[in-house]
């Protein structure tokens, strides 16, 4: 008798794996090439510095998390980037400034960038406080020292949801909480059952 498969239901949290066919030269160059370009990436790309004030600094403040801004020299995002995007996903929101003299020369003053030489430069801009920004000060961006740093501003867990923008004073919430309160116990008291 045939019996059909059931569907199993998913651990929470799980992601699926997806199975990539590589169909290039086995060359380590070319396949190298094909996994950094496989990597997930989970950088805001900002083209333009609107974007940053439109998209970005919005999307933080909903969520609550700081910002990390990667002004890179190279037009391509790298693969340490890329990792570190996925290390600190839903706990740091990163934005890559895509290097274009003609449109980001407003960012640039901004964040005190002189010229293209001075790049790579990574900022910081703490979820408390969005007028003031702190510069990653190393010389060298190696990713033990780039994911300490990133690690003081992220947050200890990941941020699924947005944050609460409502605010009640301490007052309401109690007085809210007695109505609650008396509400079920009115509610317990009106239940009566006879047998």
């Amino acid at each position: 008798m045939f019996k059909p498969k059931r569907k199993q239901k998913k651990p929470e949290g799980s992601s699926e794996k997806v199975v990539m066919d590589y169909n290039g030269e086995r060359k380590a160059k070319d396949m190298k090439t094909f996994l950094e370009y496989s990597m997930p990436n989970y950088m805001d790309r900002i083209v333009f510095p609107q974007d940053l004030s439109n998209k970005s600094l919005p999307k933080a403040a909903k969520y609550g998390l700081a910002t990390a801004m990667m002004f890179p020299s190279k037009n391509k995002t790298s693969s340490m980037m890329k990792f570190l995007s996925t290390i600190f996903r839903r706990r740091l929101l990163m934005v890559e400034v895509v290097p274009n003299d003609a449109n980001q020369k407003e960012l640039y003053d901004i964040y005190g960038i002189s010229s293209k030489e001075d790049l790579p430069i990574l900022v910081v801009i703490p979820s408390d406080d969005t007028t003031k920004f702190i510069r990653y000060e190393g010389e060298d961006f190696s990713r033990h020292k780039l994911e300490r740093f990133l690690s003081e501003y992220a947050t200890k867990k990941p941020v699924y949801k947005a944050m609460d923008t409502t605010t009640t004073t301490s007052d309401e919430s109690t007085t809210t909480l007695k109505d609650n309160d008396e509400e079920s116990s009115t509610k317990k008291q009106k239940v009566h059952t006879e047998f």
